[in-house]
């Protein structure tokens, strides 16, 4: 296992979203065992002016941070795949264009906007 001084890449989750937080345990456990520069943010317990999101944004799509460029939805996902050798063959595959497209698509359209709206109806409750 190779040590690293200093995360290069930061991921901006929801962890009051159950589904969320459930698979970036999953990528923080994995991350950790391995020694991985990665740096797992909740937006809950962030202050994300620092990065020059809002909460709203932030809560909307999964963003990764990699040397100081942003990545949003599928793109972040596969962002964060490349840094973790177990994972590379998801972003492999989810980097192909014809699957690329769908699942950005899919992703935005459907399931961050259920979990949007999901976080959005437990924050007004």
């Amino acid at each position: 296992m190779i040590e690293y001084s200093k995360p290069s890449t930061t991921v901006l989750f929801n962890g009051d979203c159950e589904i969320c937080s459930k698979e970036i345990c999953i990528y923080q456990t994995y991350g950790a065992s391995e020694g991985l520069p990665i740096d797992f943010k909740d937006i809950n317990h962030t202050d994300l002016n620092s990065f020059g999101l809002t909460r709203d944004e932030t809560a909307r799509q999964l963003h990764v941070l990699k040397n100081s460029e942003l990545f949003v939805g599928v793109k972040a996902f596969v962002v964060l795949w490349n840094e973790m050798p177990k994972y590379r063959f998801l972003a492999k595959i989810f980097s192909l264009p014809g699957v690329s497209k769908f699942a950005q698509f899919f992703y935005y359209h459907v399931i961050s906007l259920y979990l949007y709206q999901r976080d959005i109806k437990r924050i007004k409750t």
